[in-house]
Formats: C-alpha cells, structure tokens, sequence
C-alpha cells in the first residue's frame, strides 16, 4: 500500500467520509428492518418492502451523480448536496416512534435515500481527481476496505447501544433477567413465545425503540461530521485540458534554394 495515498490532504478526508458512510450505510439496512418488524409489527415481506424507498432512491441519486459531475466538471456539488440530505434525513429519523405511519415514513426514507445515492460514487470520484492515475486501483480498494471497516465498526456499536439499553432499563426494572435480554438483544421474534403481559409487553417495545432511537442519534451524528468534513476534500477540476496548439514550422530550406541564393549573392558582388 503505497503511503503516499495517506498523505493526500484531499483524500484524507475523503477516506474518513467513507468511514462514516460505511458506519451509518450499513447500520440503516440492519436495523430499519428491526424497526419495521419489532416495533412498527409489519410482516417480513412488508418490513422487506419499506427499504425499497431508500433503495430506489440511493440508485436515482448515484446516477443523476454522474450526470452532474459530467456536466460540471466538479464532484463537491454532489458531495455537498448529498450529505446535506443524508444529514436532514438521518436527522428526521429521529421523529420514528411506535406509532409512525407510512406517510411520514416514506419521504424520509427517500430524502435519506437521495443523500445516500448523491454521495457514494462522488466520494470515490475525487479521490480518482486526487491521487495517481497508476494509483486508482489500489485508491478504490482501499476505500472499499475502510467503508467495510466503517459498516462493521458501526454494528458493533450498535448492537452494544441496543443491548445496554435493554440490560439497563429491563432488568433493573425487574420486567426481564439477563437471559432473556440477550435473546431479544439478537431477535426480538422471541418476545412472542414468552407469554408475556401486556403492559410488560408494552414496557419491552418502549424500551426497545429507545434503543433503536439512540442508534439512529449515532448515525445522525455521523452523517453531520461527513457534512463537517466536506470543506476539506477540494474541487478538484474533472475536465481534461487540452494540450496547447502546436505552432507551424517554418518550412526548411533545401539545398538548390541555398545555391540559388549563394550564386545570386556572387553576381550581384561581381556587379558592384
């Protein structure tokens, strides 16, 4: 791995974006199922289904991408804009509650999923504007690798986020032990067969969807330092330049035209 990739000041911060969308890219289609399923009481097919508005979009919004920065000849526009939308769509998240219908459901899915798509392949444009030509192969490896360390860093925190909120407020509550926790912590399809109360069914799911409110904070909060790191990836000029005119050659003299002028300098001597 060449260091000199490193020491890009552009692609510095262009790296760490791609840390912070894998984290919260990744987190969104682990846990909005879980919300769509555990909380909301949707089917899985119908949990399935309501990630098509940020799927659809994030694909829209990747290809309007490259039409713009093809236009413009820029990639912060899209860079910009995107992470604006990704950070208000994150932001609004944070509205989700047991009782939230699919109208307030579905655009902010699609302004998420818009941020997304205006910001994922722009990401890797300017590092391409910013590194190397010979270098682009090893630029798009590793940026792949620290968005995967970013999903994967990401999970971690947030099942660390839901499982101590659930320890926290259940079994010092004395609804739950801590058995019982860790089996809800990784599926909460087993809430079902413990027979439980109402209003402790109740206690559970209000519990649980704090969790899942704090893990969308975090994403929140990641998709807002992205936005924060905009101002030092550069706008690197996408357009080739062209190679300056060549000017015309003089045409060279031949050797009968020299003579000729040789002989005409000598009779014009002989003259004087």
């Amino acid at each position: 791995m060449p260091l000199r990739l490193y020491r890009a000041p552009h692609c510095s911060f262009l790296y760490a974006q791609s840390f912070l969308i894998g984290l919260a890219y990744y987190g969104n289609f682990f846990y909005l199922p879980i919300y769509f399923q555990s909380v909301l009481t949707y089917s899985p097919p119908v949990s399935g289904a309501l990630i098509l508005p940020i799927v659809i979009t994030t694909s829209f919004g990747s290809i309007l991408s490259g039409q713009l920065m093809g236009r413009w000849g820029r990639y912060m526009p899209c860079i910009l804009a995107g992470f604006i939308l990704w950070t208000l769509g994150a932001g609004l998240k944070l509205m989700f509650k047991r009782s939230t219908g699919l109208g307030a459901l579905i655009p902010i899915l699609v302004v998420e999923g818009a941020g997304i798509g205006l910001t994922l392949q722009p990401t890797l444009v300017g590092m391409y504007a910013n590194s190397r030509s010979e270098d682009r192969a090893v630029t798009t490896g590793l940026r792949n690798f620290i968005r995967t360390i970013g999903g994967a860093f990401g999970l971690v925190v947030s099942g660390a986020i839901l499982s101590n909120t659930l320890s926290r407020d259940l079994t010092q509550g004395g609804y739950m032990d801590g058995k019982e926790v860790a089996s809800l912590t990784s599926s909460m399809n087993a809430l079902g067969a413990m027979g439980l109360e109402d209003e402790k069914m109740e206690r559970i799911l209000a519990v649980y969807m704090k969790g899942l409110h704090y893990i969308f904070i975090l994403y929140a909060v990641c998709a807002a330092l992205a936005l924060a790191l905009t101002a030092g990836v550069g706008n690197t000029d996408l357009k080739a330049k062209a190679p300056p005119a060549e000017q015309p050659k003089a045409p060279e003299a031949s050797g009968d035209d020299e003579a000729g002028r040789m002989n005409r300098a000598e009779r014009g001597e002989a003259e004087t």
